[in-house]
């Protein structure tokens, strides 16, 4: 049985070029704004992943801060009343 092309024929393909091949030297470099914006997708990609968490732990922190704030004017000596402070029988003494 003969093949109706040789082998080597048959394994080149120069629409199709080796995907594992490496480029050729003379070609040219990307330019210098695309190697940058590959370089900064991780980071980009880490802030905007991370913007609900940062955007939460701020959320947090308004609202606590508020209703802190709405508590000590109901309450103001809801602190005093909790955290037992030492009084001025003699723990401190002023020199």
């Amino acid at each position: 049985m003969n093949a109706d092309r040789s082998p080597s024929r048959r394994t080149d393909h120069p629409d199709h070029p080796d995907p594992h091949a490496t480029p050729h030297p003379a070609e040219p470099l990307p330019s210098r704004g695309a190697m940058i914006a590959f370089a900064a997708l991780p980071v980009a990609t880490v802030a905007a992943l991370s913007f609900p968490i940062a955007a939460a732990v701020a959320l947090a922190a308004l609202c606590g801060a508020v209703a802190g704030a709405a508590l000590h004017r109901r309450y103001p000596t809801a602190v005093d009343r909790t955290f037992r402070l030492p009084d001025d029988d003699g723990a401190v003494r002023e020199a």
